[in-house]
């Protein structure tokens, strides 16, 4: 069953956050995941939610994606990523 790791940026240093996407979509692929969808250009049509960047991407199973995130090369990177935006992170299963 397939799953998907949905991510929401509020970039505050985009030379930083740019060092960690470039890194974390090695680990995503290292994984078999691929980015599903990369959202740059957001309109919100109702609600308060105002993300910089709104990232899917997708893996083969729940499995597969908590590998990824707990493997010694993602964790590595959350400081960067943490360093470099305001984030919130989801594991959704279809």
């Amino acid at each position: 069953m397939a799953a998907y790791l949905v991510a929401e940026h509020q970039i505050t240093d985009p030379t930083v956050y740019a060092e960690y996407r470039s890194k974390a979509l090695a680990a995503v692929d290292r994984y078999g995941g691929k980015l599903f969808l990369g959202a740059r250009s957001i309109e919100v049509l109702a609600g308060s939610w105002r993300p910089d960047r709104f990232v899917v991407l997708e893996f083969a199973d729940m499995a597969a994606l908590k590998a990824m995130y707990e493997s010694p090369d993602y964790q590595s990177l959350i400081g960067i990523r943490e360093g470099a935006a305001t984030n919130v992170l989801l594991a959704i299963e279809a």
